[in-house]
């Protein structure tokens, strides 16, 4: 499964918070948001637009469907006249996903100002006239983010808040990472690349019940799987991971940090040929048999600089992590996700 990596400066036209009161509908009746709305909820019911249902809750802030529907709208209203066609559970996985990484960015704003981070507003200015530039001048740009819905003031403000992330995990969080030489040397010695084929069993938004059913029903493929059952034909029935599912829950040739830890841990830790136990993560419970794994064949030196990077990006993405998981805690954070 795939790490999420947090995206740390976000694409404004990306964004979608435009601070709607609490339960108030988005969009009004008759308008082609509205109707697209209106056929997606038959597909996933927690978007109907005469709503604005709440899909995380913290202490601070919650993020409801009249948040993320601009963004939801941007991404998918090209599908609009095959909406009956798109997979539930794929449309249901990507609110659920863009709800998640509003809450993420919340977050991360809430951290940063609790240390008093900030930035200057000729910062940010700079960086609106890259946008400006790069969209044809200023009229071209403020005519494209209205037609979204956005104005000039909204993406401003939303720009200096992903700035003040990025400042906040550069001179605070990723402040404290350090990579030795040694770390280095020490991971040119490992296994570069891992091979495995996995089945996810998709625990994320479910209940505490719903959970333990899943376990179970995860405990029995992985018996059915150690007695020497088809690995990938198990993969191909029983496995939500759309990623690889089709393909027999193979993910090939992967390094170090492309992958949620638990997960990674297994892939280049288990002999090969070997069959994990249950591997649990912020996603689910996989099964994993490991394929293959192989080194790295260039000189050291060759490689040095490229090691390093990825330690570096690795500690990075795991410090992000760690801060996250501390200030869902700390916030109280909860997904409310029924559909």
């Amino acid at each position: 499964m795939k790490k999420l990596i947090v995206v740390m400066i976000s694409s404004v036209l990306l964004i979608a918070a435009c601070g709607k009161k609490s339960g108030t509908p988005r969009y009004a009746k008759g308008s082609k948001e509205y109707s697209f709305f209106a056929e997606l909820s038959k597909s996933v019911p927690v978007l109907n637009p005469d709503k604005s249902n709440e899909l995380i809750y913290t202490s601070k802030f919650s993020i409801r469907t009249a948040e993320i529907m601009p963004a939801l709208y941007r991404a998918l209203g090209r599908y609009a006249s095959n909406l009956q066609n798109l997979p539930s559970d794929r449309l249901k996985g990507f609110v659920h996903k863009v709800a998640r990484d509003e809450a993420q960015k919340k977050l991360l704003l809430l951290a940063a100002t609790e240390k008093q981070v900030s930035v200057p507003e000729d910062t940010v200015q700079a960086q609106l006239e890259r946008y400006y530039s790069r969209s044809g001048g200023k009229e071209a740009f403020v005519n494209n983010i209205n037609a979204q819905g956005l104005t000039l003031d909204f993406v401003k403000e939303d720009l200096k808040n992903s700035l003040i992330i990025q400042k906040y995990l550069d001179d605070v969080v990723f402040g404290k990472i350090v990579v030795t030489p040694e770390e280095v040397k020490e991971a040119y010695k490992q296994d570069k690349l891992a091979t495995v084929r996995h089945i996810l069993f998709l625990t994320r938004g479910k209940s505490k019940s719903e959970k333990e059913k899943i376990r179970k029903k995860a405990e029995e493929i992985l018996a059915r799987a150690r007695k020497g059952e088809d690995f990938a034909k198990l993969a191909r029935e029983y496995s939500d991971d759309p990623g690889s599912r089709n393909n027999g829950g193979l993910y090939k040739d992967f390094a170090r940090g492309q992958m949620v830890k638990p997960f990674e841990n297994a892939a280049f830790n288990l002999p090969v040929g070997s069959i994990s136990d249950l591997v649990k993560t912020r996603y689910g419970y996989h099964i994993i048999k490991v394929i293959k794994r192989t080194k790295e064949t260039r000189p050291f030196k060759q490689v040095e600089g490229e090691l390093y990077q990825q330690l570096t990006k690795i500690e990075k993405q795991d410090a992000i992590v760690t801060l996250l998981d501390s200030l869902k805690s700390k916030y109280q954070y909860r997904e409310l996700f029924k559909s």
